[in-house]
C-alpha cells in the first residue's frame, strides 16, 4: 500500500506531474499532428524532464562529480588554514540572513576541521546579486559564533560572488599572509570546478568535501520522478555548464 502511495505521489506532484503531462501531450501529438519536428521536440522534452528528475540523471550528472571529490578528499592532520567556499544565503529581511543548506553543510565541515586543527577558518562569500547588505561571510560568522567558535580564528572574505572570484580574492589573502597550503572545503559536487579554478590560480590546497547531496545507493523509488533528484541534477548541471564556461573563458 505504501509503495502504491509513493508511485501516485510521484505522478501527481512536480516534477512527476510535468513528466506525466508531457507524456499525455506526446501521445496526443503523435495521434493528431503531422509535423515530425513537433513530435521530436515533445519527445525530447519528455525524455529530458524524466532524465533530470530521476536517478538516471543522478548517475550521469552528479555521481561523477561526487565520486571525484570522494577519491581526492583527504583526512586532515597538518595544520593549514581552512578555506570554506560559500554556497548561498537565504535573506529573511533587510537586516537578517542565514546560510543556505549547502552553505551550512560546508560550514559544519569547516568547523569540525577547525576544532580538530585549531587553525584559522576563512569563509568566502559576498553579498548575493540583487541584495544590498549582509554578505554570505557575515551570515557565516553569525552561525559559527552561535555554535561556539572563537571569532579570533574567523576570517571573512565578503566580496566574492562566483567560484572564480572565491579563488581570486583568496589568492590575495594567501599571498599577503605567506600561506603555503590550505584546506579547500566545499560540497562534493562543487569540488571539481573549484579545484580547477584554484589550480589555475596556483593555490596549493588539500581537498576536503563536505558531503553528498543525493544517495549513491538507489532504491526503485529513485527511478521515479522526485524533487530530490531534480534538485541534485540541477546543481550538477550547473557545475558542468560552469566548467565549460570557465574553460571557454580561460579561467581553468
Amino acid at each position: 500500500m505504501l509503495a502504491l502511495e509513493k508511485i501516485i505521489a510521484s505522478l501527481i506532484m512536480p516534477p512527476g506531474l510535468f513528466v506525466f503531462l508531457f507524456l499525455i501531450l506526446a501521445l496526443y501529438l503523435f495521434k493528431k499532428s503531422e509535423s515530425i519536428t513537433i513530435k521530436i521536440i515533445v519527445v525530447l522534452a519528455l525524455l529530458f524532464c524524466f532524465f533530470m528528475s530521476t536517478a538516471f540523471g543522478v548517475q550521469l550528472l552528479l555521481h561523477p562529480l561526487e565520486n571525484y571529490a570522494e577519491r581526492n578528499s583527504v583526512t586532515a592532520f597538518a595544520k593549514h588554514p581552512i578555506v570554506v567556499l560559500g554556497g548561498g544565503v537565504n535573506y529573511y529581511s533587510s537586516d537578517k540572513a542565514k546560510p543556505s543548506v549547502h552553505s551550512l553543510q560546508r560550514l559544519v565541515k569547516g568547523y569540525q576541521l577547525h576544532r580538530k586543527l585549531k587553525t584559522p577558518l576563512i569563509y568566502s562569500g559576498g553579498v548575493a546579486i540583487g541584495q544590498q547588505i549582509i554578505s554570505e561571510a557575515d551570515a557565516a560568522a553569525d552561525f559559527l559564533t552561535s555554535i561556539g567558535m572563537d571569532k579570533s580564528y574567523y576570517i571573512s572574505e565578503n566580496q566574492a560572488q562566483t567560484t572564480f572570484e572565491n579563488a581570486a580574492y583568496l589568492k590575495r589573502w594567501i599571498e599577503d599572509n605567506e600561506i603555503e597550503k590550505v584546506y579547500l572545503v566545499t560540497s562534493a559536487y562543487h569540488i571539481l570546478r573549484s579545484a580547477a579554478v584554484f589550480k589555475a590560480q596556483n593555490i596549493d590546497f588539500l581537498i576536503v568535501h563536505s558531503g553528498f547531496i543525493y544517495d549513491h545507493q538507489f532504491s526503485w523509488l529513485d527511478y521515479l520522478p522526485n524533487r530530490g533528484a531534480l534538485n541534485a541534477n540541477l546543481s550538477a548541471l550547473h557545475e558542468w555548464i560552469g566548467l565549460a564556461w570557465y574553460y571557454i573563458r580561460g579561467r581553468i
